[in-house]
């Protein structure tokens, strides 16, 4: 290790933890207020992080409403408040976030008392789930990086865990910024990005289960840069959305 890979991984984990008490700021007040389930909270925040949807309180709270059952759908939401996915990526996700939650609500913890290893263990055993919904045409659309996103702002969410040792377990999601992130410190040459492979960043069309092996693979190389930096692979993936942004 040089002293620019110690430099740069202090600096993703200085700035990822600003970040981090930022998204914390701004979500908090739902999972406190919305009478919702939480993993349907988390769920609408993320698609907000995803590109999804505007990060609008409205959004929020009819997604959280939608994906928990509470409420029938609004057609005009989608069209209000879609972005990067356009009208139909939105709906299609809200659709198949609520069919998901529905069959999975007998699983969830209650996550201001869990244990980190209560999420880990939860998030297996979602990925398996999910596996036998997308097998048999129940679930479509949701791939790792949907899955992914509301175990991150679950753990945004809750600062209990922010210094726990096991929070490294739980496998973090990436998407268009943050790989563009690691793509960066790839290309600028840092000695601990020498044997991550940047096809691993190419989306393709294997299987849900090939998929996420190679976010597992992501991630241990973001929990890598945690190791060097004393801090997590939440704030890590937090600085590097930054970072692929140029905004650090």
């Amino acid at each position: 290790m040089t002293k620019s890979d110690k430099e740069i991984a202090d600096y993703l984990g200085k700035n990822g933890q600003i970040f981090c008490e930022e998204l914390h700021d701004r979500s908090h007040h739902f999972f406190r207020t919305l009478p919702h389930s939480y993993f349907a909270i988390a769920c609408a925040i993320s698609l907000s992080w995803t590109g999804h949807a505007k990060y609008d309180d409205d959004f929020i709270f009819y997604a959280s409403a939608y994906i928990d059952a509470a409420i029938a759908k609004d057609p005009k939401i989608a069209k209000l408040y879609s972005l990067r996915f356009g009208e139909e990526g939105l709906d299609t996700a809200l659709t198949n976030f609520r069919i998901y939650l529905n069959r999975v609500k007998n699983l969830m913890p209650d996550f201001n008392v869990c244990s980190i290893q209560d999420i880990n263990v939860l998030q297996q055993r979602l990925l398996n789930k999910l596996t036998v919904f997308r097998d048999n045409g129940e679930v479509i659309g949701i791939g790792p990086w949907l899955f992914l996103g509301a175990f991150k702002i679950i753990l945004e969410d809750q600062k209990r865990f922010w210094q726990n040792d096991g929070i490294d377990a739980i496998v973090m999601p990436t998407g268009l910024e943050v790989d563009r992130g690691i793509v960066r410190l790839k290309n600028e040459g840092f000695s601990f990005m020498k044997d991550f492979d940047l096809h691993w960043l190419e989306e393709n069309k294997g299987t849900l289960s090939d998929n996420y092996a190679t976010c597992i693979m992501v991630h241990s190389h973001i929990v890598k840069i945690a190791k060097i930096s004393g801090t997590t692979a939440l704030q890590i993936n937090s600085a590097l959305y930054k970072y692929g942004r140029k905004e650090l």
